[in-house]
């Protein structure tokens, strides 16, 4: 008989402290840590209820699909208090599944993974992929409403051949903006590394391939790569012009005071 395990992803914020985490619920009930690692943490009730709390800001909850029950383990690892009663959790979740059965052959499926027989390593496999593409999708937001930012002083620039209630503080951190979510992706994200147990098991190694290819991680990353080199450049055009308006303006102001002082110097003569 198949057995089916929901897996669903949260994006919580840019990173998580695991010591923190792991100090709060030493003693937690129900919940024991089956794992410790750098980035990662496992928390485990029964034989099929995980969370696995990520260093670069997702917690994923494996085997539960009550909703209340997630938002209460949401509270407690990523946020330190627990939900409101009946409030649901306010982050949408990239959500999977796994179907254990020893009948069928072994599959990655846009909608689930297919397996004769799980381990806890296969499972933090899945896991992984699916935290890694949640936070993606973060990423993806950001940069759609910088996108739409950009666009709009495009626009104005276009119409009126100047910017309009804007400043070179903020596009310059549209400029961070983009430079921190790069950093995000490679190095806190580690979307360009494997988890250590694919350099040693060769089948965990191609369940993990045929997860980030179904999951799109390669293509979506480099998209994202293309999307913030060109919100990088457009914002440096726009501080280009902000700055050639402000020399502008200088040039006018000295043309000014040298004629006031021209000026002065006459009456002085006079």
């Amino acid at each position: 008989m198949a057995t089916k395990l929901p897996v669903y992803a949260y994006y919580v914020k840019n990173s998580l402290n695991l010591a923190k985490i792991e100090q709060k619920n030493v003693d937690l009930p129900l919940f024991t840590l089956a794992r410790k690692e750098r980035n990662l943490l496992v928390y485990q009730s029964g034989e099929s209820q995980y969370v696995c709390v990520y260093s670069f800001g997702v917690v994923t909850v494996c085997g539960i699909e009550d909703k209340k029950e997630i938002g209460k383990l949401l509270k407690r690892f990523a946020y330190g208090e627990e939900l409101e009663e009946g409030k649901d959790p306010k982050i949408p979740p990239e959500d999977y599944a796994i179907v254990i059965d020893p009948e069928q052959p072994e599959s990655v499926e846009f909608d689930r993974v297919q397996m004769k027989q799980l381990t806890l390593e296969k499972l933090l496999l899945v896991s992984h992929v699916v935290a890694q593409s949640a936070a993606i999708d973060f990423v993806e937001r950001r940069i759609a409403d910088t996108q739409q930012t950009l666009e709009r002083l495009h626009g104005l620039l276009e119409e009126h051949g100047k910017l309009v209630a804007t400043n070179t503080r903020s596009i310059l951190k549209t400029v961070g903006m983009s430079g921190n979510m790069v950093h995000f992706m490679v190095t806190r994200l580690a979307l360009l590394d494997k988890p250590d147990i694919t350099w040693e098991d060769k089948d965990a190694e191609a369940l993990f391939m045929k997860l980030r290819s179904m999951f799109e991680l390669d293509d979506r990353f480099e998209a994202l790569r293309f999307k913030l080199e060109f919100i990088k450049d457009s914002s440096e055009t726009l501080i280009n012009v902000i700055s050639t308006k402000r020399a502008e303006f200088m040039e006018i102001i000295i043309i000014v005071l040298i004629a006031v002082e021209i000026l002065l110097a006459l009456v002085g003569i006079m």
